[in-house]
């Protein structure tokens, strides 16, 4: 028990000591590693040792002497302002010396330190004044050459500028004497020196293209053309600062080259989209489909393998495909014109199960159309729209006709032209139009509350029911059926309580109309592009009187009003 209870214990003292261990093992190897740097480490290989000298020596004593000689006699001279060579010379020894003195003296002083890049400034500024002059007179002499066009000497005295203003600005000199920008200048003044001549090879090549082009010698037009862009690459990659930099001007370049490439199968998309016009003309829609197929997929080529190309146009694929569908939709679509006709026949003739056995045709046909040809110029929305409503309307057609053709009579003085004898009442407008927007609603009431394009969709599914023309009738052919008769029963403002009555409920007249005057004003044809619409015959809102007049009222087309329906006209 007692052995067990000691290795416990000795066990935790050792994990416990274990970091401290850690950190001593650390600290000794970091102390035998310092020891080896510094006895060990890198040391001066070669070469003969300095001699240091002592600070009394006669011989530096002799030198410093002999600098500020050198010092002072430049310094007369620039006090004089008459710096010389002579001068310059002195001051350019007593910098050498003044080196000399300091390799010599490996202990000298701040101070001497101090005084040799002072005198190293000095020298530099001296030499800079002149170099400043030389470059201001060189820099003149280039711009000069450059406006008599000498290139080649205007460059040899622009570099020339450019390599003293450079030495100048990473010597010691003073900073006046230093110019940054400069030098830029100078530089760009030099790259469109070099860059010039290119340029104008380039502008010499791209002429040459140009006039090939014009000729239809493609292959040198190619050729030409290869040659600017890759100078005009050059310029922009060499000389991109310059203003021949023109990378706008490499991709047109680029362009034109794509272009030339792409020349051959554009003439052939031309050929082949011409021919397939000519094909649809003469009424071989097959053969038309397969050559705007062939157009189609050059253009395409054309896309994918030349993009910069002024050929490439995703416009002229879509119309290519709209052609190709319209030709291959022609047979369908003639089919579908011709059953269209045969039915309006059919229906015009009150030859309903005629009719209705050729609905059922037209609809599969207008389906096959929408469906298979979905961008044919031969989509005609209007008729989908028809044979649906009329497949809609199959089993009431001859219900619908008989009611419609009871309530006409024929227009005086033109038997072909029928008019209804009443204002449309609701229950004819609700089973074609299968809505009442009326206000005072009852199936034997005129409908109200239409404006005259309610009144037109009136008509026009109307003549799709009859198969003929179903239209509004003028406010002159109103005035036919009128007659010229002097006394009407109307609903007026006097016996109408205020709201519209039953059609067909007052006397007709000698031509057998009712209600041509009061109950409610009427909706008469009028241009298309009009705004307003005449109301004709007023409503029960008018005096009797007035309504003698036969009032006439343009309105807005948009216009809903309770007082105002409509009548209709079919041309048989």
């Amino acid at each position: 028990m007692v052995v067990s209870r000691t290795k416990y214990y000795l066990k935790a003292f050792l994990k416990a000591a274990r970091l401290w261990l850690l950190v001593a093992l650390g600290l000794v190897a970091l102390g035998l590693l310092y020891y080896f740097l510094a006895t060990v480490g890198p040391k001066r290989v070669g070469g003969s040792a300095t001699v240091v000298t002592a600070p009394d020596d006669p011989a530096i004593a002799r030198l410093s002497d002999e600098i500020t000689a050198l010092e002072k006699q430049y310094q007369q001279a620039a006090d004089a302002n008459v710096v010389t060579t002579e001068s310059t010379e002195a001051l350019a020894q007593a910098v050498d010396k003044q080196k000399e003195l300091l390799r010599t003296f490996s202990k000298a002083d701040l101070d001497q330190s101090t005084r040799l890049v002072r005198l190293e400034t000095e020298l530099d500024s001296v030499r800079a004044r002149g170099k400043v002059l030389l470059v201001d007179r060189l820099e003149k002499d280039g711009e000069e050459l450059l406006t008599a066009g000498k290139v080649d000497e205007a460059g040899e005295k622009l570099r020339e500028a450019l390599r003293l203003q450079k030495e100048v600005n990473l010597s010691a000199a003073s900073s006046r004497y230093k110019n940054y920008v400069r030098e830029t200048s100078l530089t760009q003044a030099v790259a469109a020196v070099e860059a010039a001549p290119l340029k104008k090879e380039m502008q010499a090549a791209l002429v040459s293209a140009r006039q090939a082009a014009t000729d239809q010698r493609w292959a040198d037009a190619l050729t030409a053309y290869t040659a600017a862009r890759d100078m005009q690459a050059r310029i922009n990659r060499e000389y991109g600062r310059t203003r021949y930099a023109d990378l706008a001007g490499a991709d047109r370049l680029s362009a034109e080259i794509e272009s030339l490439n792409a020349a051959g199968i554009a003439t052939e998309i031309d050929v082949k989209e011409k021919a397939g016009d000519d094909a649809v003309i003469n009424g071989r829609s097959a053969e038309a489909a397969v050559l705007f197929n062939d157009a189609e997929n050059l253009q395409l080529q054309v896309n994918q393998n030349y993009p910069r190309s002024r050929f490439v146009s995703s416009q002229r694929i879509e119309n290519l495909e709209i052609k190709r569908q319209t030709a291959l939709s022609s047979d369908v679509a003639n089919s579908l014109e011709e059953l269209d006709r045969a039915i309006g026949v059919h229906l015009r003739k009150r030859q309903i199960v005629a009719a209705e056995q050729q609905l059922g045709e037209a609809g599969q046909l207008v389906e096959k159309l929408f469906k298979d040809y979905p961008k044919s110029r031969r989509l005609d929305g209007a008729l989908r729209i028809k044979f649906a409503y009329l497949a809609l309307r199959r089993s009431d057609l001859r219900a619908l006709q008989d009611e419609v053709y009871d309530r006409l009579l024929p227009l005086p003085g033109v038997s072909n032209w029928l008019l209804l004898k009443t204002e449309v009442p609701q229950s004819l407008y609700v089973l074609v139009m299968n809505t009442n927007p009326s206000r005072n609603p009852g199936r034997s009431l005129p409908v109200d509350s239409v404006s005259w394009n309610d009144a037109q969709e009136f008509c026009t599914r109307l003549s799709w029911l009859l198969g003929t023309t179903v239209r509004l009738p003028s406010a002159d052919e109103f005035r036919v059926a009128l007659g010229g008769e002097s006394a009407f029963e109307t609903w007026n403002s006097r016996n109408s309580g205020g709201h519209s009555h039953e059609v067909g409920r007052q006397k007709t007249n000698a031509s057998g109309f009712a209600d041509l005057l009061g109950n409610l004003g009427e909706w008469s044809a009028a241009d298309a592009t009009d705004s307003r619409a005449p109301v004709v015959g007023g409503s029960y809102l008018d005096e009797p009187e007035a309504l003698l007049k036969v009032p006439s009222e343009p309105r807005l087309k948009s216009d809903r009003a309770r007082h105002v329906g409509l009548r209709i006209l079919v041309e048989l």
